[in-house]
């Protein structure tokens, strides 16, 4: 008989039913109250995050010290710095939460030692890899191929509900243009 969590989370984590359970007992439960840190810069990153409610946040400081968001994480999305997994270095991003907010955590031996199992937990990673990849030169593609104007409303169009949640600030800064750029926008859109 399928769990619930299998249900509610199996396509979601892209686990088979054969394999759930071994993956769901390592995920560790926690909250982040509204403004804390899941990693600092600076810090090494430990875990993998899934977010079962709320909203994160992923940002850099620049040599100027203003703040760059690089991504917007929701309900039923993956998180992480995966360089700082990968080759156990300190960070140089931030990653916080922007409302109270309930996680699912994978520790990053736990991950390791489900790779050291089974080819099918490579595999696993291996996909996980390559949609973390995927989503990172999308981004790099977005700020390098189009206008502002352009990626404002392709940020609209797939990602509509983040103009709900997320304070203008933080878009204009994931656009890369200021606030007046990103009100100047929008008044020419609507």
């Amino acid at each position: 008989m399928m769990s619930e969590n299998y249900k509610k989370y199996g396509a979601l984590f892209q686990v088979d039913a054969a394999h759930f359970e071994e993956f769901y007992a390592l995920l560790k439960d926690t909250r982040l109250l509204k403004s804390d840190f899941f990693l600092k810069e600076g810090e090494k990153c430990k875990y993998l995050g899934f977010i079962r409610k709320g909203t994160i946040r992923c940002f850099y400081i620049n040599d100027q010290g203003r703040e760059i968001n690089f991504g917007f994480y929701f309900e039923n999305e993956f998180f992480t710095d995966y360089e700082s997994i990968l080759c156990d270095t300190v960070s140089n991003m931030n990653i916080q939460a922007l409302e109270n907010s309930e996680i699912l955590l994978l520790s990053k031996e736990d991950l390791q030692g489900l790779y050291k199992k089974e080819a099918y937990w490579q595999q696993f990673g291996r996909v996980m890899s390559e949609k973390i990849y995927l989503d990172a030169k999308k981004r790099i593609d977005d700020l390098l191929c189009y206008s502002p104007e352009n990626r404002y409303l392709n940020l609209l169009q797939k990602q509509p509900a983040l103009f709900q949640k997320i304070a203008q600030k933080h878009i204009a800064s994931y656009l890369g243009v200021t606030e007046q750029s990103l009100s100047r926008i929008r008044s020419r859109i609507v």
